[in-house]
Parts: structure tokens; C-alpha cells; sequence
């Protein structure tokens, strides 16, 4: 995230120009940079820094049946002001500010970072993320636009109007059954400007019988007209020896769910201090010359990611590199690390491929 300031006069000593970032909900504390500008009087500012905000992450577990629900604190919004500082002719400093306010110059920003790869591509392609996302309707997740999903995965997608007005809208689901009979039906919505919205995409929340299901798509759309991107999700009805939820943050601002099939182990390691304790003649049996002063461990897990294609497991780079892990364990969910390692994507000598992972208590 960056802003560009240009002026049309350079006056003084130690001319620069000013950028001020303020947080409408005091997520953080105003902060203002300097910059000296450029032969063309212009000067970047890199706001990524000074807008990091923390983060309470919400996310609907276990799932209600509701389907569109509001996240305000995972989009927030802040302000900017421009102005310029420089020595005066008396030899004081003087600071100047535009005095900015209003829509116009208030930001919604995300928890969330591009890569530098990325930020290379949209300097070349004269692009920004709003246009990519949040303009052109996309769905804030990476993951490939036909998914392969479990019958019990809570799917989820999010999504920010482009609009400034509240939108009442319709989720869109065409659906195939098992048996090549197709059928569509909509939910009702509401979504309002400056927020982000989790959408429940998975089949129960859509009133769907998953056994039944073979695949569906859904699609926001208004006045029976689409308003964002379309995602097809097939179910993978086959018997597998283990399934396992994890919720992760992505990217560009949502929470991506990931399923699991392979192999599960679960550990408990444990860690202790221990102190020597002097011996008496006296000692019976129940006396140890050792004693325990402390003693905890923690849950991990062990599991195989199952046998994937090639495009299931690329999709994987966002999870490995992901800060915010959780496990689902019935209807309460654990927070978790995922242990650093090489992570062989995959093997162009194997037909199908798998990776194993190693998962940690975060507490």
C-alpha cells in the first residue's frame, strides 16, 4: 500500500512533503512520514508499516446455517492527510496540511500482504489489488476457481462490495446431484459498504444435502445480475482414512478452510525441570532423590496431507506460509503452528503427490 503526493512548489530549506495516516476506530495511532521529493516534485509513501493493525480474527465455528454474515473488525478504515514541512526565511519550521477529510480520502484496508512477485506484476501491468479484487468482484481468496472439497468441509468466501450503497443481493447456487439431475436456488443478503462479509459456502449452510450433491457453484448476484466471481466446488465422495478441518488466514484478507485425508498421528510431548534432592538414612520408598519442580506439554499433529494434483498443491503455498492456524477439533477449534520446513510441493516423477505436516499447540 503506498501513496503518491505531488506539489507544485518546492519553497524553503529542507523541503519535504508529509503524509498522515489516522485510524478511524484507533485500531492504531496516527503517525505522520516525511519524504524529500523527486526531480518531478514527487514523493512514494510505503504506508504498509504504519497501517498494520492487529487483528481479532472471527469466523463462523461451528456453523450456524447462517450464510452472509458481517465482519467489520477484518476491514477497517482510515484517513489521510497531505502537507509539507520546510524552513522558513526567519529560520523557523513551518508545516503546512491540506486539512483532507471525508469519504474521498478514507481507506479500507486489510489484513493481509501480497507478494513482492505480486507487487512486481502490478507495477508492470500499471494494476492495483482494488482493481483485481474488490472492483473486478473477486472472491478474497486465492484458491482455484473449481475446488475439491470434503462433504463435511466448512467452505467459506469473502467478499467487499465495490459499491458505496447497501447492496441487497442473492447468493446464486447452481447444483448437480449425483444421479446428472441439476437445479439452482438463491439465499438472501445484505451487504453494506466499508465491511467485509464471510460467506458460509458450504452445503449444509445452503440447505444442500451433501450426499447427494456432486457439485455446485455459487455467485453474488443483484437485480439477476453477478456482482462477483463464480467458484464451482466439487464433493469428493470417496472413503478416505482420515478428514481434517484447518482454517488458516490468506493473503488478501479472508480465512481459507483446508482438508486433509491422509495419515493422522497425535502426540503429546511433555518437558520438565528437576531438582536433586539430598538423601536421608532415613528415607522409605516413597522418597525420590530426584525431584520434579515442573513439569507441561502440548498437543501436535502429525498428518498427510493426502494424494493431491498439481494445482491442489501449488493452492497449498498460501497455508505454509500462513501466521493464523487453526484445527478443527469437534465443535471447538485449536490454535496451531505449523512447523517450518522444506515442503516438497511436488515431484515431477510421481503421478500423484502428497506432503506431510506438523502441527503444534499455539498456546
Amino acid at each position: 500500500m503506498h501513496a503518491e503526493i505531488e506539489t507544485d512548489l518546492v519553497q524553503g530549506d529542507q523541503y519535504k512533503l508529509l503524509c498522515k495516516t489516522s485510524s478511524l476506530d484507533a485500531s492504531f495511532p496516527a503517525g505522520v512520514d516525511a519524504i524529500e521529493p523527486d526531480a518531478d516534485k514527487k514523493a512514494v509513501f510505503d504506508l504498509r508499516n504504519r497501517v498494520s493493525m492487529p487483528v481479532d480474527y472471527e469466523f463462523a465455528w461451528p456453523l450456524t446455517g447462517a450464510v452472509f454474515i458481517k465482519r467489520q473488525q477484518l476491514a477497517k478504515k482510515i484517513s489521510i492527510d497531505i502537507g509539507e514541512s520546510f524552513i522558513g526565511a526567519g529560520g523557523g519550521k513551518v508545516v503546512n496540511w491540506a486539512g483532507l477529510s471525508g469519504p474521498e480520502v478514507e481507506i479500507l484496508i486489510l489484513k493481509g500482504a501480497i507478494t513482492k512477485h505480486e507487487q512486481a506484476k502490478y507495477n508492470e501491468t500499471a494494476k492495483t489489488f482494488y482493481e483485481e479484487y474488490i472492483q473486478s468482484g473477486r472472491f478474497l481468496t486465492n484458491l482455484p476457481a473449481n475446488i475439491r472439497i470434503a462433504p463435511g468441509q466448512p467452505v467459506k468466501l469473502w467478499f467487499i462490495t465495490k459499491e458505496l450503497e447497501q447492496q441487497l443481493v442473492k447468493l446464486k447456487v447452481d447444483y448437480t446431484l449425483l444421479d446428472e439431475t441439476e437445479d439452482s436456488l438463491e439465499v438472501d443478503g445484505t451487504i453494506d459498504p466499508d465491511a467485509m462479509y464471510e460467506i458460509c459456502a458450504d452445503p449444509g449452510s445452503l440447505g444442500l444435502d451433501a450426499s447427494l450433491v456432486k457439485s455446485y457453484s455459487v455467485a453474488i448476484e443483484k437485480d439477476a445480475l453477478p456482482v462477483s466471481e463464480s467458484k464451482t466446488f466439487t464433493i469428493d465422495h470417496g472413503h478416505f482414512e482420515n478428514n481434517t478441518y484447518l482454517f488458516y488466514s490468506n493473503r488478501v484478507g479472508g480465512i481459507n478452510s483446508l482438508w486433509l485425508h491422509g495419515n493422522y498421528k497425535r502426540f503429546f510431548p511433555t518437558s520438565s525441570e528437576t531438582s536433586n534432592r539430598n538423601t536421608q538414612i532415613t528415607d522409605t520408598q516413597k522418597a525420590p532423590s530426584v525431584e520434579v519442580d515442573y513439569k507441561a506439554g502440548y498437543r501436535k499433529w502429525e498428518i498427510s496431507a493426502g494424494y493431491r494434483d498439481i494445482a491442489e498443491q501449488l493452492a497449498l503455498q498460501e497455508f505454509l506460509e500462513s501466521t493464523k492456524i487453526w484445527l478443527v477439533d469437534g465443535n471447538d477449534i485449536i490454535p496451531v503452528m505449523l512447523e517450518d520446513g522444506d515442503n516438497q510441493l511436488f515431484d515431477t516423477l510421481e503421478d500423484v503427490q502428497s506432503i506431510d505436516l506438523v502441527l503444534r499447540e499455539a498456546h
